[in-house]
């Protein structure tokens, strides 16, 4: 292999040494002839010695293995290259699965296996914001280390950055079962640290006034909200009950495991008698309500108690007080605790029977630790008494 010296003035290394390798043409620059012509020196002494009986190592390759070796000259080179001839196959095997494919197939397997629609939907726009930020790269090129600094910088709260990251480590795991991933990325993602708050309610007073308001105004809602303040049971799951599942001769009530979050069959007794005095005044159709129609009805029943005031609420009445010629009401929107039927059922259950084990069995916790961080100490024992004494007026 012939090699030359050349000079070029224009350059700022303008000393060249220059190859050919095959047809292509190889250039080499420095700032001194001493330099470009020692290069040169090595460069023939290299070529000499080449044994035919060895594969030719070009000088540019020679150069890039030197550099190999700075960055770990401990190495084994056939080591590396069978490092290196592993993960290529790897490669081939894992195929190209861009994350708009990759959801794509996750949104389904999901509905195969009958997960919840409203998860399913919370899962789906989670993957749609990961490709908003990131674009549909490989779903194999994703680092643990990205996806860390982008949940992190999310302007939400812990709750939601953690929910977030519920989803996507589902997503991940299920591609690396797929075999789409070398490593789940998400293994080395840190849960966020929720700072637990303590429970809001509807005190013994609130809770009177809600059914006293309603009772006689819209009976049917009365035994639905009943099934939240004295069974603790989640409004979706009130919005699914069949009257026929109530069983007033046993005094429990059954939900098949269809219907229940959990997918499990579940019946709840020891119920406390003031829920059964309610119900019984409770027409059957209320349970043909829709869950949209049953949440507007529970939310003019909170209204009725002063318990919900929407800020349209008050821009409407203020515009009729205008028309008349009055003053605008001086009122500010409010409205009730979140969960707050099936969280008061809680904290006055345990506090009346002071059995955190008793109530995590009808609101179907799998424990009772919960209870015991969450719900002991926010009533009293008298509390609990008053609250189970909220019964219709005959």
């Amino acid at each position: 292999m012939r090699i030359h010296a050349d000079h070029q003035s224009y350059r700022k290394k303008p000393y060249v040494a220059r190859w050919y390798e095959g047809t292509r043409q190889r250039n080499k620059f420095f700032a001194s002839a001493a330099a470009r012509d020692g290069f040169i020196g090595q460069f023939k002494q290299t070529a000499q010695r080449a044994d035919p009986a060895f594969p030719t190592i070009e000088p540019h390759q020679l150069m890039r293995w030197q550099q190999a070796m700075v960055i770990a000259p401990e190495a084994d080179p056939i080591e590396v290259f069978k490092f290196w001839a592993t993960e290529q196959r790897k490669l081939r095997q894992l195929g190209e699965r861009h994350l708009r494919e990759a959801a794509a197939a996750y949104i389904q397997s999901m509905e195969r296996v009958g997960r919840n629609h409203s998860y399913i939907g919370h899962v789906r726009r989670a993957l749609a914001d990961l490709e908003a930020e990131f674009g549909n790269r490989l779903v194999r090129d994703f680092t643990a280390e990205e996806i860390r600094d982008y949940l992190f910088g999310l302007p939400y709260g812990a709750i939601t950055i953690k929910n977030k990251r519920t989803y996507y480590q589902g997503a991940f795991s299920w591609w690396d079962q797929q075999g789409w991933l070398f490593l789940n990325p998400m293994k080395r993602v840190e849960s966020p640290q929720i700072q637990d708050k303590e429970p809001e309610i509807l005190t013994v007073a609130q809770t009177r006034q809600l059914f006293r308001a309603n009772e006689k105004v819209d009976p049917e809602i009365c035994g639905l909200l009943a099934l939240g303040a004295f069974a603790g049971m989640r409004s979706s799951a009130i919005a699914r009950i069949d009257y026929a599942e109530i069983d007033f001769a046993q005094r429990g009530i059954l939900t098949p495991a269809e219907k229940t979050k959990k997918k499990r069959r579940q019946w709840i007794e020891d119920l406390p008698d003031n829920l059964w005095a309610w119900l019984k005044k409770t027409p059957p159709q209320a349970f043909e309500m829709t869950h949209r129609q049953m949440l507007h009805r529970r939310a003019q029943a909170f209204k009725r108690a002063g318990l919900l005031v929407e800020a349209d609420d008050i821009a409407r009445e203020n515009a009729k007080r205008d028309r008349k010629g009055l003053p605008p009401l001086d009122l500010k929107p409010k409205c009730p605790p979140k969960n707050a039927l099936r969280h008061s059922f809680v904290t006055h259950h345990v506090a009346l029977h002071r059995n955190p084990g008793k109530t995590a069995l009808i609101v179907s916790h799998r424990d009772q630790d919960c209870l015991y961080r969450h719900y002991l100490g926010i009533a009293n024992q008298k509390d609990g008494d008053k609250y189970f004494k909220i019964f219709p007026r005959r």
